[in-house]
């Protein structure tokens, strides 16, 4: 398959229908892998923040992250050599994804790179050959992030990161049943962005894990099994509709950010990334 796809982009090239180099070949991206990668880019909601608020186009970016810091500007994901990723190498995407950096250009956490600093190697594969080979390249650049002195020296995100960056990339991504939900929560859902509490530096408080936080004007609420103030009365179906349809009957009705996300994301997920899922956040 792989050499299939070769020979049909160098015949292409040599008919002068497409431009190629050899470095296009050494990015890693996959035919095979691109389902599997749009499936995980589902997961992981990744056009909630890169999609175009103007024109709606999946990952050209230009939606803003409100912030206490000031708005953060998402960019552009599609495959376009100029405005876009086309030009990576599955190294460049992955450091950009699970470590937060472009090389010397450090991105702010409003991209939740802690959490997905978790995910595979193998996923972060598949993801990249989706975003290579599945993804239209769309020409568009958006707005650069301008925030105020001294959160404008991108910088001081190393140190940032040194304190509050992720740790390595798991080997549970292909499990089932409670560590299958663990992943997904803590690396590719990246539950604790919006419902962990955050410190006066904007690193998340681990020690407040999923016990809620504030998402610009939302407040993500607690979402442990903590019987009071959490999750604590809700079973395991409860929760698997809530994250399917929006609704636990007689408990909640999702509204705001979290309808979005269940919208574009958890439910359509499969159902046994759902239960799994669902059987984790009640563990904690």
């Amino acid at each position: 398959m792989k050499k299939l796809h070769l020979k049909i982009v160098l015949f292409c090239a040599a008919l002068g229908q497409i431009p190629v180099s050899w470095e296009c070949f050494a990015q890693d991206a996959l035919p095979e892998l691109v389902e599997r990668g749009k499936y995980l880019a589902t997961a992981a909601d990744c056009n909630a923040c890169h999609s175009d608020p103007l024109s709606g186009n999946a990952f050209s970016g230009g939606y803003r992250v409100k912030t206490p810091l000031g708005d953060i500007v998402a960019s552009n994901i599609t495959p376009s050599k100029v405005s876009g990723i086309g030009g990576w190498s599955l190294s460049r995407f992955s450091d950009a994804v699970r470590k937060g950096r472009v090389g010397l250009h450090f991105l702010y956490p409003a991209m939740p790179y802690p959490e997905y600093s978790g995910i595979s190697d193998a996923d972060i594969k598949a993801l990249y050959s989706y975003f290579q080979l599945g993804v239209s390249p769309i020409e568009h650049k958006p707005e650069a992030t301008h925030l105020d002195f001294p959160f404008n020296i991108r910088f001081l995100m190393a140190g940032w990161d040194i304190v509050f960056g992720g740790g390595k990339p798991t080997d549970s991504a292909q499990t089932s049943g409670e560590r299958r939900g663990e992943y997904l929560a803590t690396a590719l859902g990246h539950c604790s962005s919006c419902h962990s509490p955050r410190n006066v530096f904007m690193g998340i408080d681990r020690s407040e894990y999923l016990s809620g936080g504030k998402v610009g004007a939302w407040t993500a609420p607690n979402i442990t099994s903590d019987v009071r103030d959490g999750i604590g009365l809700w079973s395991e179906q409860d929760l698997e509709s809530y994250l399917k349809t929006g609704v636990a009957h007689g408990k909640a009705i999702a509204a705001g950010d979290m309808a979005v996300a269940i919208q574009n994301s958890f439910s359509l997920m499969n159902n046994d990334d759902i239960r799994a899922l669902a059987r984790y956040i009640k563990s904690v």
